[in-house]
């Protein structure tokens, strides 16, 4: 009994380390879209949303389901894509929980699109509501087009009572942004 008992006590111990190992490694968002750029919004050799929304589920560990969120940041002298997407949670036993507020939030390389860092978060009331156009929908619905503009950040938002896109671009010839807000 005691053996069984300190058996199930290490190997939760060990799951929660190894479950949490890249937590502290994911950088604080900074304040505003567009802080800490070099001088300019358009990264060499960078990946466009609207290139990869689609595929990005389902070929990456990013994001463990449907994304609600991304943002292109400057961090440590790299350029990355700061995604958050909505994820599946188990409890301890390994049974998948019904919990709408659990996602996940990945930095992670905008050329590779390798995952950099991972942390679990709690998805806003926004990202939570599903929508009816999803984000690939709303990424082209923006106008994203190479080589101008380019998608910088979206976000869920709640605008009254309903989330919308709140979609920030860049004009990759002058460097100023544009805010719409999407259904």
């Amino acid at each position: 009994m005691i053996t069984r008992r300190w058996f199930f006590s290490v190997s939760v111990t060990v799951a929660a380390i190894v479950g949490c190992a890249g937590c502290a490694t994911v950088p604080d968002a900074p304040a505003t879209v567009g802080e800490n750029y070099p001088g300019t919004c358009m990264p060499p050799e960078s990946s466009w949303p609207t290139d990869f929304l689609e595929s990005l589920p389902s070929e990456s560990d990013a994001v463990g389901g449907s994304v609600v969120g991304l943002r292109l940041e400057y961090v440590d002298s790299r350029w990355v894509w700061r995604l958050r997407g909505a994820d599946t949670r188990y409890d301890v036993l390994g049974e998948q929980k019904n919990d709408s507020s659990y996602g996940r939030e990945s930095i992670v390389d905008v050329r590779t699109l390798e995952t950099l860092a991972s942390r679990e978060v709690e998805l806003t009331e926004a990202e939570q509501q599903r929508s009816e156009s999803g984000i690939l929908d709303a990424a082209q619905r923006s106008g994203e087009k190479w080589p101008s503009p380019l998608i910088i950040e979206m976000a869920r938002v709640m605008e009254g009572s309903e989330a919308e896109w709140r979609i920030t671009t860049c004009d990759t010839e002058t460097n100023e942004y544009s805010v719409q807000v999407l259904p």
